[in-house]
């Protein structure tokens, strides 16, 4: 018997085994195989330091302004805007018949020259007896002399007046109002130029009272969707209705920039009171007389250049007249610092994805000039012929620094390698129409490559 014990203990170390095994044996048996996991992209990030750029740039709503001329008649420095005043007699020459021809025309050369028009309707000027369609129909007005002759303006006050007024800017808003052609409108048709003043009428007829303003700018607001702008003779006559218009988002515009007593008082007095009024609408100027006059009396201009980049100008012009050569440098250099100036300061990205994925771009960014875009574009990526809108706006970006992190799906892009671009278009637009402040080929911008795997 003991001879045999060897293989007894044998026999129960191999049933001992199988009680054992059984289980992993079962289990092995109902778990069906794994396929090898898909190899996860590279968290390698890409990274895209952009060099920036110094000189003048073009861009929609900033720096300098032609004069009643496009800019293939005046190109001594880029321009992005033709500016155009019009009388109201020449729109309206009986009530509620408007003749667009001119205004349609001055667009015309702005388009021709890459350009985007601003304009104004003005009351009446020099030889120009004002909306007098309107008298000869019966509505109520004063009549004054204007710079020795006869001129005859409507009494805005009255709501048959009102009424007229209000089918000019439905007609207007309808033909202009929407159209990423026009940079802005003036709503002028008050006083000496459109300029909301009367101050060089005799005698001076009543200025328009607070709620007619007020209602003025509200139609404005109602049918034109862009940028508007006031004159400061409603800051000199009515400050309650300016206040409001600057509340309304809208900019507000000078007419005598570099004039003694303008620059010393009258332009420090109303930015002392509305000093946060560009950073929701435009501050434009333009000279009194031109800047050669600055020169011939050895006024010191160059404190007027300065005061535009402190005061947060956005645009200037200089009434489409020869810039002295004296002054061209630092109006240059002025120009470099108006308006938004926007620069890319750092860009990241994956290197790689699976397709079909989203991924981050991380977006740096500095606006190193006065003031902010004060109408809305978006952040375009594009990778290959892929344009996804990213909904990063960069209107209202103030001077600063500031992050953006963009999310992107590339839903249908197939594998491969692909170039990852940006661009700043307007909603609903793939066409970038803004030029950043760094070196490289706009409106589209190349960040780097991305690697899209299966």
């Amino acid at each position: 018997m003991r001879r045999r014990l060897p293989y007894l203990a044998v026999w129960v170390a191999i049933a001992m085994a199988a009680e054992v095994a059984g289980p992993i044996l079962s289990i092995a048996m109902h778990t069906k195989p794994t396929k090898p996991a898909r190899p996860s992209p590279t968290h390698a990030i890409s990274t895209y330091y952009p060099t920036e750029r110094t000189d003048v740039i073009k861009n929609p709503g900033i720096g300098y302004e032609t004069f009643y001329r496009s800019a293939a008649r005046d190109a001594q420095l880029p321009s992005s805007t033709m500016y155009f005043r019009i009388n109201w007699s020449a729109i309206e020459a009986r009530p509620g018949t408007f003749d667009f021809a001119k205004l349609d025309s001055a667009l015309s050369q702005a388009q021709a020259s890459g350009q985007r028009l601003a304009f104004r309707i003005m009351a009446y000027e020099e030889g120009n007896p004002g909306p007098v369609g309107l008298r000869d129909a019966g509505f109520p007005g004063f009549a004054f002399a204007f710079d020795g002759s006869q001129v005859w303006f409507p009494n805005l006050d009255e709501s048959v007046v009102k009424q007229d007024i209000g089918k000019l800017i439905a007609a207007l808003g309808q033909r202009y109002g929407h159209s990423l052609a026009i940079d802005s409108i003036d709503i002028g048709l008050i006083g000496d130029w459109g300029e909301q003043h009367f101050w060089n009428t005799q005698p001076t007829p009543p200025y328009p009272t607070t709620d007619t303003l007020k209602w003025l700018f509200d139609e404005f607001r109602t049918h034109i969707k862009g940028l508007l702008v006031v004159n400061d003779g409603v800051w000199w006559n009515d400050k309650e209705a300016f206040h409001y218009a600057i509340s309304k988002g809208l900019g507000w515009r000078a007419d005598c920039w570099g004039g003694q007593p303008e620059m010393q008082l009258k332009y420090p007095l109303i930015v002392a009171d509305v000093p946060n009024a560009w950073k929701s609408g435009p501050v434009v100027m333009e000279p009194c007389g031109v800047m050669s006059d600055w020169v011939s009396r050895n006024s010191q201009w160059q404190r007027s250049l300065q005061w535009a980049v402190n005061n947060h100008v956005s645009k200037i012009s200089n009434k489409s007249a020869p810039i002295p050569a004296e002054m061209l440098p630092a109006v240059r250099d002025m120009l470099t610092k108006l308006g938004y100036r926007i620069v890319l300061r750092r860009a990241a990205f994956p290197t790689s994805i699976h397709s079909g994925s989203n991924f981050a771009v991380q977006l740096n960014w500095a606006n190193k000039g006065n003031a902010p875009m004060y109408f809305d574009r978006h952040v375009l990526v594009r990778i290959g012929t892929l344009v996804k809108d990213s909904r990063v706006s960069m209107r209202g970006f103030l001077p600063g620094d500031r992050a953006d992190t963009a999310t992107i799906g590339t839903a249908g892009l197939a594998a491969g390698t692909y170039p990852v671009q940006i661009g700043l278009a307007p909603p609903g637009s793939e066409t970038p129409d803004i030029t950043l402040a760094i070196r490289g080929e706009g409106p589209w911008y190349t960040l780097g490559k991305l690697v899209v795997r299966h």
